[in-house]
């Protein structure tokens, strides 16, 4: 896998690479791949933060699609289905694990603990880190660098445009998302 060094460099410019490249994988990645990505995606989680997910996704999925273990695998089988029925659930739920609602801010103390904050309780950066390290998602990270979430990062990625040019038009403000 090819690692690109954005205008910014230092652990959040990384972590920014990191979490576009998961964007990416789950806007192209195959059944096959998404799946064993997120089995190691969650195998790698603390048991915690994977019973966190678990009980997320139990609560949110319809009963035929819901996890019936915390085991990595079937976590991974479930979060398909949530993808097909909405691909930003992911994105959300590794935002915010354990939280109740994607409707009204929290404090966070129903989580990991009184101090803990919404951020802290994000485990996106470490999700999105492990998926692009995945040996099984480096054959579809090969397409990252001309990719729209890439360019969204570092403008000077570049996107292909579908009559083979380049596009040079500059990437969306930050933080926007589609």
């Amino acid at each position: 896998m090819i690692r690109h060094e954005s205008e910014e460099s230092g652990p959040d410019a990384e972590a920014a690479l990191d979490v576009a490249r998961y964007k990416y994988l789950l806007r192209v990645a195959s059944p096959r791949v998404f799946d064993v990505v997120h089995a190691e995606v969650f195998a790698q989680l603390p048991v915690d933060t994977r019973d966190a997910v678990y009980r997320r996704l139990c609560r949110d999925l319809s009963e035929e699609h819901r996890p019936t273990s915390p085991d990595p695998t079937e976590l991974a089988r479930a979060a398909g289905w949530a993808q097909d029925d909405d691909p930003a659930y992911l994105l959300r739920m590794f935002r915010r694990p354990g939280d109740q609602s994607d409707d009204k801010p929290h404090s966070g103390s129903h989580m990991q603990g009184a101090d803990t904050t919404l951020y802290a309780a994000s485990v996106l950066s470490a999700a999105a880190r492990t998926a692009a390290a995945s040996p099984a998602a480096a054959e579809t990270l090969l397409g990252f660098d001309t990719s729209l979430e890439a360019a969204q990062v570092n403008p000077n990625f570049s996107v292909r445009r579908s009559d083979g040019g380049v596009d040079r038009t500059p990437p969306p403000p930050a933080g926007w998302a589609p």
